[in-house]
């Protein structure tokens, strides 16, 4: 099992309608993202779940280091396609890809910020980083406001207790780079399930 951690901001990306997309679409937007993660030294496509030749899959990608009008690009500029990017950089969220078991490839908003990566980490690391950010660890469920997260990151009890350990250390990046989220609307809180 395993506690992923996230910023919320209460959005929920399904109000903005999903766009079917082709396989050659797909082809050209991962060509991109690949291009411009060797150009910008940013990784911008997250693997989720298997590989786009697979059957079923999903990635999310990050767009908003991106232009619009590159990224449409690859879509021949279709208007779906394009209110979904243009939802995506301006509330600052990336994009993701999925297919299931149908044949339709499928665009649309990812609920994870672009700027902060969703950290999944096995339970007893989860359990560990709530416990040094002087949280409960045994709460496998539950949020803080992103205020609170920066305020305690900022804490030097708190970031000597995280230096100390080699095993937790390592995300005290990614838990900087959640704390520092600015949202376009609600209240950001980190969320761990």
């Amino acid at each position: 099992m395993s506690i992923r951690f996230r910023v919320d901001d209460g959005f929920n990306p399904l109000t903005i309608t999903p766009a079917i997309i082709s396989p050659d679409q797909l082809v050209e937007l991962c060509r991109l993202l690949r291009r411009e993660t060797q150009r910008l030294g940013i990784d911008l496509i997250i693997p989720e779940k298997a590989t786009i030749v697979e059957r079923s899959f999903s990635f999310s990608a990050r767009v908003c280091p991106l232009s619009l009008a590159s990224v449409s690009a690859c879509f021949d500029h279709y208007p779906g396609v394009i209110e979904v990017l243009e939802e995506a950089q301006f509330r600052g969220r990336r994009i993701r890809v999925w297919r299931s078991d149908d044949r339709d490839i499928w665009l649309g908003l990812s609920s994870d910020s672009d700027a902060a990566p969703a950290l999944e980490v096995p339970d007893e690391r989860g359990s560990a980083i709530l416990e040094m950010l002087g949280l409960d660890g045994s709460e496998t469920m539950g949020a803080i406001p992103l205020d609170e997260l920066r305020r305690r990151l900022s804490d030097p009890i708190i970031h000597r207790r995280i230096s100390d350990e080699p095993e937790l250390v390592t995300y005290l990046p990614q838990l900087n780079e959640m704390a520092r989220v600015k949202t376009l609307e609600g209240a950001p809180h980190l969320a761990w399930a």
